[in-house]
């Protein structure tokens, strides 16, 4: 007789399993504590324990898009079709462009009379003089073409070059027995 709980645990401990209907029985009292204490300390009653629990508190909530520093945002500056990094030397931001590197850069701040200073530092004229000089090179989507192009045409001649691209293999003249893993990756298994 008495509650179901008391039940199960008369049959287990006449099973022989009395260690397991112990711990059994222990979770379940603990859950229904659980229970009890969880919905006393949200209807705002107090037991002893609750009241040394902090208090409930929102979560912050972040408005979309809201900036979540307090430094000024500047917008980065946009030169031959690529925003370039504000924070570093405009030398150095040129080289995020595709096709323009180390000596392209410097060929343009000389040509320009513009010192070489961070890019949020620049102003609108300087800006502007860089971006018209930017504009008489090759650059980003038309050199990716003209390269494709020229690999093409490589290609359909088939000259030794042609031949190499076609395959996938180096066509510089490295040795291929061993190494030239990079221009085989997706030929062969390691």
């Amino acid at each position: 007789g008495g509650t179901p709980v008391r039940a199960m645990y008369q049959r287990m401990q006449d099973s022989g399993r009395l260690a397991t209907a112990t711990i059994a029985l222990n979770l379940f009292i603990l859950g229904i504590a659980a229970i009890a204490f969880y919905q006393s300390s949200s209807s705002g009653l107090s037991l002893g324990v609750a009241s040394r629990v902090a208090p409930r508190v929102a979560p912050p909530t972040f408005s979309v898009g809201a900036p979540t520093h307090t430094r000024d945002v500047v917008p980065r500056a946009r030169v031959g079709g690529v925003d370039i990094p504000n924070r570093k030397r405009i030398e150095i931001s040129l080289q995020s462009i595709y096709g323009i590197g180390s000596a392209s850069a410097k060929a343009i701040l000389d040509t320009t009379q513009v010192e070489n200073k961070r890019t949020y530092e620049l102003d609108e004229e300087e800006l502007t003089q860089i971006r018209s000089e930017v504009d008489k090179y090759t650059i980003e989507g038309d050199l990716r073409r003209q390269v494709r192009q020229d690999i093409a045409r490589l290609i359909d001649i088939q000259c030794y070059r042609g031949k190499r691209h076609q395959n996938g293999l180096p066509c510089r003249g490295q040795n291929s027995k061993n190494n030239a893993r990079t221009r085989k990756k997706n030929r062969f298994k390691l």
